[in-house]
C-alpha cells in the first residue's frame, strides 16, 4: 500500500494546454523503483537481473514474432484493429519496465500503464472487468458508467465486431489475440485523459480515443495490478481514423531516464507535445513498419572511440525494415551474431588487464567479478553510430549489469534475429521523437537537469 501512495503522491505533485499546444510532462516509474506497487524491499541484485533479463528476452521473442508476421502477411497500419495480430502481450508475466500515471475520466480516476513504443493503441481497464485488480498495490479500474465525460462508439457496418446481449445501443468492439493465450477485448470508446505538467499545472485532454478493456485473459499476473498500455507507437492513423494521443497532441514526444538501476532515482520523465516534449541533440531519421515499431540505421560500433569496423549490413533485421528498433520495453541490447561477437572480443581485450572474467549467467555470456560502480567504473565508453552522425555513447552503468553475488555482466545480449537499442543503452539521454519529420533525437543529460 506504502507503493501506491507514492504513486498518488507523485501523480498530484509531478504532473501545462488546445490539442497541438498542449504540454505534458509525467513521472516514469521503473518497475523496481520504490515508487512503483510492485516494488519488492527484499529482492536482491540477483532477483533483479534474473526479471531484467527474462524480461528482455521475452520482449525480444515479442519483437521478433511481430516482424515474422509483418513479413509474412500484407497487413498494413489499417489493419491493427481489424485483425488479429498474435503477440505477446507485456510480453510475459510482470515484466514492463516503465509505468506512465495519468488520470481518465471526469471525475478523474488514477490509471497506472505501461509506456510501450511497440504499441500504436492504447487501452485500459474498465468495469465490468474479467478479471479487475486485486492484490496488494493493484490500481483500481476506470468505472465509465461514473464518468461525465465517457463516450463508448457505437456499431456500425465498420465494426468487425459489436455487443450484444440486448445492450441498445450496440457498442463496436476491439479484440486483441497474443501469442501465449493473451486476450485483451473490449470496446472502442473516447474518453478525457489528465495529466499533472512540470509547471504543477492539470492538463485536460478531450476526446481520447482508447480501447476500454473488459475482458483481460492469460496467466499474467499484470493483469492484477496495472491497467493497460501507453502506447508510444509509430502508426498515426488508425482503423477507423482514430488518432493516436501523441499525435493529437502534436506527433511529437521524449522520454528521459536515469540509471536503471538506481530504485530511488526520482526524476525519470515522460513528455508529449511540441511545447514540453524536448527536442535537442544529435538526431537521426527513423522508419517504422506496420506495426509502428521504430527502426534506425546503426552504421557501426566503437569502444573507447575506436570504432570496430562492423559492416553495416550486419545491423539488417529480419523484417521489411532495415535497421536497428529502438524500444522501451527490453532493457538489455541485443546484437546479430557477427556484430555481438566483435564487440565482446573487443570487451575482452579492453578488460584483460584490468577485470577478471567468470562464467557467464542468467543468459548473458560475458561477465566479470566486482561491481559495476567499483571495478567497472571508467571502462571505456560503448558508442553507438547512427545515421547523420547521431551517437548514444553507453557509459559503464548503461553498458554492464549488476548480476548479484558480486558478479556483472555485459548488457548486451546475442541474437540470431533481431538487434534492439534497449533502455539501458538510452539510460542518461532524453530521448525524443518527431514523427512528422521522423527523426530521434539524442540529448546527453541528467533528467533532474530538464526539471526547470
Amino acid at each position: 500500500m506504502r507503493a501506491l501512495n507514492l504513486f498518488v503522491i507523485l501523480f498530484l505533485l509531478i504532473a501545462t494546454s488546445s490539442s497541438h499546444g498542449l504540454k505534458i510532462t509525467t513521472r516514469l516509474i521503473h518497475r523496481d523503483s520504490r515508487f512503483s506497487p510492485l516494488y519488492n524491499a527484499t529482492a536482491t541484485a540477483a532477483d533483479r537481473a534474473e526479471r531484467s533479463v527474462q524480461a528482455s528476452l521475452a520482449r525480444h521473442a515479442y519483437l521478433a514474432g511481430h516482424a515474422s508476421l509483418i513479413s509474412s502477411t500484407t497487413a498494413t497500419s489499417s489493419d491493427e484493429d481489424t485483425v488479429n495480430i498474435e503477440a505477446p502481450l507485456v510480453p510475459v508475466i510482470d515484466h514492463a519496465s516503465f509505468y506512465v500515471n495519468f488520470s481518465i475520466g471526469d471525475p478523474p480516476v488514477p490509471q497506472l500503464a505501461i509506456m510501450d513504443t511497440g504499441s500504436s493503441f492504447t487501452w485500459v481497464k474498465c468495469l465490468p472487468c474479467t478479471p479487475c485488480s486485486s492484490g496488494s498495490g493493484a490500481v483500481a479500474p476506470f468505472d465509465p458508467s461514473l464518468s461525465k465525460t465517457y463516450s463508448a462508439r457505437a456499431c456500425t457496418s465498420q465494426c468487425r465486431r459489436c455487443t450484444t446481449g440486448g445492450k441498445v445501443p450496440s457498442h463496436c468492439m476491439y479484440t486483441l489475440d497474443y501469442l501465449g493465450g493473451d486476450h485483451s477485448e473490449g470496446v472502442y470508446s473516447t474518453e478525457q485523459f489528465t495529466f499533472r505538467t512540470s509547471d504543477d499545472g492539470i492538463a485536460t485532454v478531450p476526446d481520447v480515443q482508447f480501447g476500454c478493456c473488459t475482458n483481460l485473459t492469460g496467466t499474467n499476473p499484470f493483469h492484477k495490478i496495472l491497467t493497460g498500455i501507453f502506447a508510444l507507437g509509430g502508426i498515426q492513423k488508425m482503423s477507423y481514423g482514430e488518432t493516436p494521443l501523441v499525435v493529437k497532441l502534436g506527433s511529437v514526444f521524449s522520454y528521459c531516464v536515469g540509471d536503471v538501476f538506481d530504485h530511488s532515482y526520482p526524476y525519470n520523465r515522460l513528455s508529449i507535445g511540441a511545447g514540453d516534449a524536448d527536442l535537442a541533440g544529435d538526431s537521426t531519421p527513423f522508419r517504422t513498419n506496420d506495426l509502428g515499431h521504430y527502426f534506425l540505421r546503426l552504421q557501426n560500433i566503437s569502444l573507447g572511440g575506436e570504432v570496430l569496423g562492423i559492416p553495416s549490413q550486419v545491423f539488417a533485421n529480419i523484417s521489411d525494415v532495415q535497421g536497428i528498433l529502438i524500444d522501451s520495453g527490453s532493457e538489455l541490447s541485443f546484437l546479430y551474431s557477427a556484430a555481438y561477437d566483435v564487440v565482446k572480443a573487443e570487451v575482452q581485450k579492453r578488460a584483460s588487464s584490468v577485470l577478471t572474467e567468470v562464467w557467464g549467467r542468467r543468459g548473458m555470456e560475458l561477465c566479470y567479478s566486482g561491481s559495476v560502480s567499483k571495478e567497472g567504473r571508467g571502462f571505456p565508453a560503448l558508442g553507438l553510430h547512427f545515421a547523420d552522425g547521431a551517437e548514444l555513447v553507453v557509459e559503464s552503468s548503461g553498458m554492464f549489469i549488476p548480476a548479484g553475488d558480486g558478479v556483472f555482466c555485459l548488457a548486451v545480449v546475442r541474437s540470431e534475429s533481431f538487434n534492439i537499442v534497449g533502455m539501458m543503452a538510452q539510460q542518461g539521454y532524453n530521448v525524443g521523437y518527431d514523427l512528422n519529420e521522423s527523426r530521434v533525437y539524442f540529448q546527453d543529460i541528467d533528467c533532474q537537469l530538464l526539471e526547470g
